[in-house]
């Protein structure tokens, strides 16, 4: 990247970096069918991810709908590696259009602030909002990033029955 650059040069590196995290501005994209549900995964809260400011895995403060990535890399999803670019461009989220990798301030300014959440996306009559609801009560997410730094925790066993009985909760929900 040149120190001068002032616009995009399609290298694709943003894209291939995953896709963003969803902010409340970018609701309509899902509504209008821009961005299917299909392509969305979830972050939850407390849920490990990479922090591209410092570079860092941390456990994440609230909740990120985020575009699906693809391939090894997890790249987004919209992502075109060749023709390194963005495949609803002109539909952008609100971080793809805020990024400019020479100059981060924008997207700086938008990380963390007016995320959309599940609840933001099902409503309230929907029974998947009262599965989700359900879900978080009984499987609050663990402290990782404490887990990670520990090691193998001394309670391995709770952890592992814990997921036993999420598992169970998400079979018997589909």
């Amino acid at each position: 990247m040149d120190e001068n650059q002032t616009e995009c040069s399609r290298c694709g590196s943003c894209c291939a970096n995953g896709g963003p995290a969803l902010h409340i501005q970018d609701k309509e994209l899902i509504e209008g069918g821009a961005i299917p549900i299909s392509h969305l995964i979830t972050i939850r809260k407390g849920e490990l991810v990479h922090n591209p400011v410092t570079n860092s895995l941390q456990a994440a403060k609230n909740e990120l709908i985020k575009i699906n990535g693809v391939g090894k890399e997890w790249s987004c999803f919209y992502f075109d590696p060749d023709q390194k670019g963005c495949i609803i461009y002109d539909r952008r989220p609100l971080a793809c259009q805020a990024l400019e990798c020479w100059d981060t301030e924008a997207v700086e300014q938008i990380i963390e602030k007016d995320l959309l959440s599940r609840a933001d996306l099902i409503k309230e009559d929907d029974p998947l909002y009262q599965a989700v609801a359900e879900h978080e009560l009984n499987f609050p997410c663990p402290d990782l990033e404490s887990i990670i730094k520990l090691g193998c925790p001394a309670n391995s066993r709770e952890l592992e029955d814990a997921a036993n009985r999420e598992v169970v909760f998400r079979t018997e929900l589909v």
